[in-house]
Parts: structure tokens; C-alpha cells; sequence
């Protein structure tokens, strides 16, 4: 089974700064509450957008970070830099038209647009399949804000338009892919949090027979049913549900895009999102503010404490060998956060609140992580264990 896996590509330098070495930006762009800078590199290239973080040092080192139009981020090293300067225009986001004329333009011959209320997609699939995974966003979208909003988040609206790449086959999948990564195997979807965008492909890969064939317009309701019936269902509703909460997550205000992030609470949240319903129309629904256990999760992580003797709380905040053993870390990371999402819903809050305040592109260390973890939950860990452990016996 494919690993539904958050990608980032930010590359920080080596010795990465912290907020107190960044550098402010020069004086004419601190004037106006949100200008639009040019950056000219040494090679030619140029961007513009607003100013994200700007961590110049005298010698050269540092990075700069630009926020465009679309949402994209793109980081800088300095000592690329020439030159950066205000071009006394405000920002402004993209519309959803303009998201879906420039989602066009760049990727090309073959795909088509579906927008939402919040989300625009561009898809080789059918049309009936962009429409079902656009349903699925919008009710997933609505069902994040009830859960936060009865944790005590309030949320922020989207700056930016939501956008998903469709791709019919795993083939396709893995062509797109090179844009973002050396290589995607082992990968069924990512949120790339650079772009903003997610990208997903049809497991059953029958999309790659319909996307190429006119058909006469069937029902909304038999068409999902349909892609319902296909081979690996809920694994695609899972994967679809798993990537967007992340970008919701990130472009709400939970987490920030540009770091640093508790990564086993993003997992966490995430997983917590992900569990099918087989009773739904669209297969899947959230219920309640609590939630539904995730059955292969829980399985999963069963395995694991009943064979481990180690803390695996410290070596999920470390995360020092998360993406090493996915299944592990994975499993974890459900645990906690639908222990902690039960068990102690505010201090969840709390410790999430004060993650999303620190400086963009900071240093968190793991001794760090560790250190805010507990001046949230507290530094007994010896109960901390005994209690998660007794809750993860307890599930159904």
C-alpha cells in the first residue's frame, strides 16, 4: 500500500539562522505594509511577490524568501542575490480565474479546469472525476473549520487560491513528479508546500481509458458511485481526504508553510481526516467532532508498542528518523495526536498555537521541540506513557 507522504523542498543552508540573525529588508520595501519585490539573481532570473523572510548575512550566507501571486514560494540563496528592490506596486493575490489561467499555462496541452468555492483543479482525467474530487475538497473543507472552530482555532480565510493537479495514471504521476523530486516511488500523492499545490492520481487508473473518450454526460451520482466501485476506493479517498487536510492545514493558518511545523501533528491531523466512510454518497464523511479511529492506523501502531521497549513520544518530536521508518512514525504520530485531540483537546490547542507563532524559516531544534512539547504537557513522561498506552488498548 502507497505511503500518502507530506513533501518538502525547501533546502535550508547549513547552519540555518535563527530570527535573531535575519536581517531586516531595506527600508524603502519596510514603508509599504505589503509591496511587491524583485529579486534579480546573478544567473539572469528574476522573481516577484511579497517579501516571506529575508535572512542576508555580510557574508554572503543567509536566504531570502519571495511569496508569489499563486501562493508559491520560492527560496533564495543570497549569495545568488544581485539585486532586490521595491517595485512600489501592492501585492495582490491571484483570483480563482487568474489561479486557473496560470495552472493552465504552465502545465500545458491536455488539461482542463474545475473550480470551486476554494479550490481550483486542473485535470487530464474526465470531467466527472475533477467534479467528485472537488466535492470531496469543499466537504472536507467545511469539516476542518467545525473541528478547529470547536477547539478554539480561529481560522484564517485562504490568501491564496487551493490548487490540485489531477493526473489519471501513475505514470503520469511520476512524469509530473520530476518538477518536485528526484523520484517519487514509493509515493501516492504529495502537498508540496513550496507550490501550494497537491497532486494526485487515480490508483484505479481507469481514468487513463476515460479521460481519452467522449461520453454523453452521465448523473453526478452515478459517476461517483462509479468511482466508487473501483479497485482501491478507499485507499484513493484516503489519500485524496490525507493531502488536502494538509493544504487546508497550511493555508488556514495551523501550520505555517514556511516552518517550522510539529511534523508528527501535521501526520497526525491528517490521518485523523483520512478514514473512509463507506456510507457516504462521496464516500467519506466526518462525524462528529471527535472522530472515527483509523482502524490500520491503530493496527499498525499495536504492532509496534506491543514489540518496542523505546519512548516513541521522544523519538516522534525529535523526528530524527521519521521519514526512515514511515509505517512507524506514521502509526505514531496518529496515536498521539488522536490521543491528545480526546484526552486533552486545549493543551493540543495551546501547543499548536505556539508552534505556528515562531519566526518563518526559524531554527527548532530537537532539543527544542522537546522542551515546548513539555512546557505544554508536561514532563512527566512516565504517566504520559502509561496513559497513551492504556488509551490505545482501550480503541475500537
Amino acid at each position: 500500500m502507497f505511503l500518502s507522504l507530506i513533501v518538502t523542498f525547501v533546502i535550508l543552508l547549513s547552519g540555518a539562522l535563527s530570527a535573531d540573525e535575519s536581517i531586516s529588508p531595506p527600508s524603502e520595501i519596510a514603508e509599504t505594509a505589503e509591496p511587491t519585490v524583485t529579486i534579480s539573481l546573478k544567473d539572469g532570473k528574476s522573481y516577484s511577490g511579497r517579501l516571506l523572510a529575508d535572512y542576508r548575512q555580510e557574508n554572503g550566507a543567509g536566504l531570502t524568501a519571495l511569496e508569489m501571486r499563486d501562493g508559491a514560494i520560492e527560496v533564495i540563496h543570497s549569495e545568488q542575490i544581485a539585486e532586490m528592490r521595491s517595485t512600489g506596486e501592492a501585492f495582490r493575490p491571484m483570483t480563482l480565474d487568474e489561479a486557473g489561467r496560470s495552472l493552465l499555462d504552465d502545465l500545458g496541452e491536455g488539461y482542463h479546469l474545475h473550480q470551486t468555492k476554494h479550490f481550483v483543479i486542473a485535470h487530464n482525467t474526465s470531467a466527472s472525476y475533477a467534479l467528485w474530487c472537488g466535492k470531496l475538497f469543499e466537504s472536507l473543507y467545511s469539516a476542518f473549520a467545525f473541528y478547529q472552530n470547536r477547539r478554539g482555532f480561529e481560522l484564517e480565510e485562504p490568501e491564496f487560491p487551493l490548487m490540485a493537479v489531477l493526473l489519471p495514471n501513475r505514470q503520469a504521476f511520476l512524469d509530473y513528479a520530476k518538477r518536485d523530486m528526484p523520484t517519487a516511488e514509493g509515493i501516492a500523492a504529495y502537498f508540496n508546500r513550496n507550490s501550494n499545490r497537491i497532486v494526485l492520481y487515480d490508483f484505479s487508473e481507469v481514468e487513463t481509458v476515460r479521460s481519452t473518450l467522449q461520453k454523453k454526460k452521465k448523473r453526478a451520482a452515478a459517476d461517483i458511485e462509479e468511482f466508487l466501485s473501483r479497485p482501491g476506493a478507499a485507499a484513493n479517498v484516503t489519500t485524496i481526504i490525507h493531502e488536502a487536510t494538509h493544504q487546508i492545514a497550511f493555508n488556514r493558518g495551523l501550520f505555517l508553510r514556511s516552518g517550522p511545523y510539529p511534523l508528527w501533528a501535521v501526520e497526525g491531523l491528517s490521518m485523523f481526516f483520512e478514514v473512509p466512510d463507506p456510507r457516504s454518497s462521496l464516500g467519506w464523511s466526518f462525524r462528529g467532532s471527535r472522530g472515527k479511529v483509523n482502524v490500520p492506523r491503530l493496527s499498525d501502531l499495536r504492532r509496534i508498542l506491543a514489540t518496542d521497549s523505546a519512548d516513541p513520544i521522544d523519538e516522534i518530536l525529535r523526528e530524527e528518523n521519521f521519514h526512515q521508518e514511515p509505517l512507524r512514525s506514521y502509526s505514531l504520530s496518529w496515536g498521539l495526536y488522536y490521543y491528545f485531540q480526546t484526552k486533552e483537546p486545549e493543551k493540543l490547542a495551546r501547543y499548536l498555537k505556539a508552534a505556528a507563532s515562531r519566526p518563518p524559516y526559524s531554527v527548532w531544534s530537537p532539543e527544542d521541540r522537546v522542551a515546548d512539547f513539555e512546557a505544554v504537557f508536561g514532563s512527566d513522561r512516565k504517566t504520559l506513557l502509561k496513559n497513551f498506552y492504556k488509551f490505545i488498548g482501550s480503541l475500537e
